[in-house]
């Protein structure tokens, strides 16, 4: 299936990326849990605003939408 992406969502992917880089820097068990849920509520709510690609199927490279603002995600 293939997805969008905006630019919001993929700053969320940016921010949990940065959220595991400091979980992996820290040796505090209780800042290790904070990074680690900030960057579960991001990755949550990165999934749930994804959208599928009206009338795209998985393989198929058509897009109907300007590909400098949409990002096309493949799961």
């Amino acid at each position: 299936m293939v997805y969008t992406i905006n630019e919001g969502q993929l700053l969320h992917v940016w921010m949990v990326i940065s959220c595991v880089a400091l979980l992996r820097e820290s040796k505090d068990p209780l800042i290790q849990s904070e990074f680690l849920t900030r960057a579960q509520i991001l990755l949550t709510a990165f999934v749930v605003d994804l959208k599928p690609l009206h009338g795209d199927r998985a393989g198929s490279s058509n897009s109907a939408a300007d590909p400098e603002r949409i990002l096309r995600f493949a799961a």
